[in-house]
């Protein structure tokens, strides 16, 4: 894994050393550089795979094409030996295949590709320039262009050494109110703007153009329960397989829950070396006795490692610098040190994201589906709207829960249903707090028009919103900044699509959230872990922010940054302030989303 960064419409080999320089925790064992007329690439080498001959950019025969690439192509060897007849190798790196899959197929050659990546390739013939990401978006890819010059990278600091002028997009902000991310293109930084997952980008003779090359799409396979948790199983392991090439060790994080449980137990079995494992807790509490079962019952060599506010603070600009844009999911911390500890041992981990939004493992999910029943009842509906129009306000923003929850469901879209119930703050507590008058914040969001079936239209929401923004940018960012490189085999494409061909019943059977993946792997892991019910891997914040540093710079940051001094009403700040002084800690999640806010923009702006 490594950084790419770029610009097209200049020939700048400095600019691009020193965007380069910004990415050196995403591979600091090589740096390379290709500059022509009206082109700049550099690339940041965090050495995998072909540790010797594997250096970037790489180029064909007569080096009239160029890639760089960030991420993994997990089936190279495949398609390498169908290129061999036709093609020249000089390395034996899975980059260089897609070199020469581009001279073949153009830049449909991203329909071949089953990999986590962003890549970018220069046709110094055509004078064209190909950006990809990957189907879901694992490997980060931000770009700006002015009609003139595009500047590319794998994160934004490289992108702002170009000298484009810092301004904040208002819309990005809004949706990071109300998410704790950011959702659809935009980011934090107006002008700057994500490829999305599954897109391809293409630019020639300054005429830019972006197309979807890859969508979740709803199909049934009529088959029995056995066939398709078989199917499963050998899913599973064949991904497991290809996320174990490497010239060098892999380790694990584990939680203990089902997702991570599961691959080191389809990944241990494939190495002969000491297999390390990893997983985090907290003073206050803690879930390390789960991973602690799968480990031992796996017979890994594990680390655990407990945290506090404390020692939070002391990194927390750091962290904020390293993720680009504020996260209001303070378990961005969880990985972190997670990935600084495992740095000691290897250089590349596997994971379990993707389970839940694959396999129906949040508790919304059913929550959400039984409501929709009710809010199907006409009658029903038409009453519940009177009563929330109705409904009288006290000093804060609703009566109680119960009103807001039936606010999301109240919503004409069943999709719009959704995202509300993945949000942190909905429009009227950000109006409350803010000097924004917000409306319909969720138009930003990507949808998924052509899945039918509920729980698969939420889950298809859920993979091109919740998924990408926010648990796949902190895990690569977390891992990256710690030069370690994190391998998903849930998210193998094979699997995805698969997923989204099964009935819903075998993802939701009863009350019983993953089953089809549980059945897969039963056989693998200790009844408790498979019996074992969806837990969160959250972290302690209303206990981090009432005491000690941590708190202290919370205070400090709320009363004293200018973003929150301009954007957010005075008496509500000032409430918050007064709340954590006298140990209250009812609002933490939105003290820590607005805190968040205001680190990253004294960061990035002062």
């Amino acid at each position: 894994m490594c950084g790419i960064c770029g610009i097209y419409g200049l020939e700048d080999k400095e600019l691009v050393k020193k965007m380069c320089k910004t990415l050196v925790h995403r591979g600091p064992d090589d740096q390379g550089i290709y500059t022509d007329s009206n082109i700049s690439l550099g690339h940041r080498r965090l050495s995998i795979i072909d540790l010797k001959t594997g250096h970037q950019p790489i180029h064909n025969e007569d080096e009239s094409v160029w890639v760089i690439l960030n991420g993994e192509i997990y089936n190279f060897k495949e398609l390498r030996g169908d290129l061999e007849n036709k093609h020249d190798f000089y390395t034996n790196s899975d980059t260089e295949v897609l070199i020469h899959l581009y001279e073949d197929y153009g830049a449909r050659l991203v329909e071949k590709l089953n990999g986590m990546f962003a890549f970018a390739i220069w046709d110094s013939i055509k004078k064209k320039l190909v950006l990809a990401r990957d189907p879901i978006g694992k490997k980060p890819l931000y770009y700006y262009w002015d009609g003139e010059k595009l500047v590319f990278a794998s994160e934004i600091k490289a992108i702002l050494e170009a000298g484009i002028k810092k301004e904040i997009d208002l819309d990005a902000l809004c949706t990071y109110l109300a998410y704790g991310y950011t959702i659809g293109e935009r980011t934090l930084f107006k002008g700057i703007k994500k490829l999305l997952g599954g897109h391809l980008l293409t630019l020639a003779n300054g005429n830019l153009e972006i197309k979807r090359y890859w969508d979740v799409t709803e199909r049934t396979v009529n088959d029995t329960e056995e066939n398709l948790i078989k199917k499963l199983r050998k899913l599973l392991e064949k991904s497991a397989e290809y996320r174990m090439i490497a010239d060098v060790p892999i380790g694990a994080f584990l939680s203990g829950g089902i997702d991570s449980s599961a691959i080191v137990a389809l990944t241990k079995p494939l190495v002969d070396y000491e297999f390390h494992t990893f997983s985090l807790g907290f003073e206050t509490f803690s879930e390390l006795k789960y991973a602690k079962i799968v480990s031992d019952y796996l017979d890994t060599e594990h680390h655990e490692i407990v945290i506090d506010g404390n020692i939070v603070a002391h990194e927390l600009n750091k962290i904020a610098w390293q993720y680009d844009e504020p996260l209001g999911d303070a378990a961005i911390i969880n990985n972190y040190f997670l990935s600084k500890e495992a740095r000691k041992y290897v250089k590349v981990v596997v994971a379990g994201e993707a389970g839940d939004e694959l396999f129906a493992g949040y508790p919304n999910y059913q929550v959400n589906l039984k409501y929709r029943k009710l809010f199907k009842i006409s009658l029903l509906n038409n009453t519940l709207r009177k009563i929330i129009s109705i409904s009288p306000r006290k000093g804060d923003i609703y009566k109680n829960r119960v009103e807001r929850f039936l606010t999301f469901f109240a919503q004409s879209s069943f999709e719009k249903a959704h995202l509300h119930s993945t949000r942190g703050l909905n429009d009227d507590e950000i109006n409350f707090l803010t000097e924004f008058n917000l409306n319909n914040v969720d138009r930003f969001a990507v949808y998924s028009n052509n899945i039918k079936n509920p729980l698969n239209k939420m889950l298809a929401l859920d993979c091109k919103n919740l998924l990408p923004e926010k648990f796949l940018m902190k895990a690569d960012k977390a891992t990256m900044a710690n030069s370690v490189e994190e391998r998903l085999p849930l998210m193998d494409k094979n699997i995805v699509e698969f997923a989204f061909s099964i009935p819903p019943r075998l993802k939701l059977r009863g009350n019983q959230e993953k089953y089809i993946l549980k059945m897969a792997v039963k056989d693998l892991l200790p009844d408790e872990t498979i019996k074992r019910k969806k837990q969160g891997f959250g972290t302690p914040v209303d206990s981090w922010i009432s005491k000690g540093d941590l708190k202290d710079i919370v205070i400090q940051k709320l009363s004293d940054n200018e973003l929150i001094k301009r954007y957010f009403k005075e008496d509500k700040i000032n409430k918050m302030i007064q709340n954590l002084n006298y140990g209250n800690t009812d609002k933490a999640r939105t003290i820590w989303t607005v805190f968040a806010l205001g680190l990253w923009y004294d960061v990035y702006f002062k």
